[in-house]
């Protein structure tokens, strides 16, 4: 007997899934106006938009990590965040070294615990190293970018993160990419796997001229878990623009078109970070030979809410197939709910205590 000898490498894309809609409606695919095409995809759009609604996907779970800043309190989350699951106060070490620049500046102005110095590059292209000592090698588990503006605007910057053992061969470490930069915000990119060598630098590409405030390599980070604050809580504070080096309590306010995260007490540090993990939108459809950013384990479950949406909307359904479709649609996503877990165990601390009248 044959097999396949593969798993979950079966491709279904978006037109696919319009298709066997369109005939668990009783209709051809071939049958479908543009129009028609347009509204079942803006209608696949609805159904997973909803999915946030029901419960937690696992599968859309990010982890962000944002940079505090001193004497601000208010914190955008990305788009597409739902509900914040985790947040944690979260401190580095910082390891000294010896500091290099290939373009100009002064390297040390980024490593001196100083935002308001910085090491301009002349030339694009450059990087700007640090070297810890052959015999004192680092495991570096985040990296930080402030960079520097002028004029506090923003820019978009290519560059990526390197490694070495000798200081003369180099290897990527992390490749961020083309990304736009505020000058004075933080950009962190925690490294997993990280390397424990002597030599790290950050080096730009595609015309970008390095210009940073602060370049933190960090080490043996500390998180605390931050304690989730009520709108009542929130608005009652007497001063909510105290300042204190650990901001330990938050206000996640859900608001549109980004959820905002409102920290207290303010923080006074600018070298802190907040660890947040949260929930969030699965992706956007996209075009029609886009797959859908869901585990195939959901894609009966998909489809049938799918063809209920589209027995909505197309001519001539009769009422009992629109019913029927009703019912699979409601039995589909329950199966595909009950598998939605992580299966780890559960504990209950019960807090009995005197009722002392």
């Amino acid at each position: 007997m044959a097999y396949s000898g593969t798993s979950g490498q079966t491709v279904i894309n978006v037109q696919t899934l319009i298709d066997h809609g369109a005939r668990r409606c009783g209709k051809l695919a071939e049958e479908l106006t543009s129009e028609q095409l347009l509204s079942a995809r803006e209608s696949l759009f609805f159904l997973l938009a909803n999915l946030g609604n029901i419960g937690i996907n696992y599968w859309a779970i990010n982890k962000t990590v944002i940079g505090l800043n001193a004497e601000q309190y208010i914190y955008t989350l990305p788009d597409g965040s739902i509900d914040v699951l985790n947040a944690l106060y979260r401190t580095m070490t910082r390891p000294t070294g010896t500091y290099a620049s290939s373009a100009g500046g002064t390297a040390a102005n980024a490593f001196d615990n100083d935002i308001s110095t910085f090491c301009q590059q002349t030339s694009a292209n450059g990087n700007i190293s640090a070297d810890f000592g052959t015999s004192n090698p680092q495991y570096v588990g985040s990296i930080g970018v402030m960079p520097y503006i002028s004029g506090g605007g923003s820019a978009s910057w290519t560059f990526l993160f390197e490694y070495s053992s000798d200081g003369v061969t180099w290897s990527t470490l992390d490749n961020v990419g083309t990304v736009t930069v505020y000058d004075k915000q933080w950009i962190w990119t925690d490294i997993d796997p990280g390397q424990s060598v002597a030599y790290y630098r950050i080096r730009a590409s595609g015309g970008t001229t390095l210009a940073l405030r602060e370049l933190y390599f960090g080490t043996t980070s500390n998180e605390i878990p931050m304690a989730r604050l009520n709108r009542d809580d929130y608005t009652n504070l007497p001063n909510k623009n105290f300042t204190a080096n650990n901001p330990y309590q938050f206000w996640f306010n859900r608001t549109v078109p980004n959820p905002k995260l409102y920290l207290w007490p303010t923080p006074s540090d600018p070298f802190v970070q907040a660890t947040v993990w949260y929930s969030r939108q699965v992706m956007d459809v996209g075009a029609l030979t886009n797959e859908l950013e869901v585990p195939q384990r959901w894609y009966e479950a998909i489809v049938m809410m799918l063809s209920h949406r589209m027995s909505l909307e197309l001519p001539a359904v009769p009422l009992g197939r629109v019913t029927y479709l009703e019912n699979q649609a409601e039995k589909y996503l329950f199966i595909a709910e009950q598998e939605e877990r992580d299966k780890s165990p559960m504990y209950f601390a019960p807090n009995i205590s005197v009722y002392t009248g």
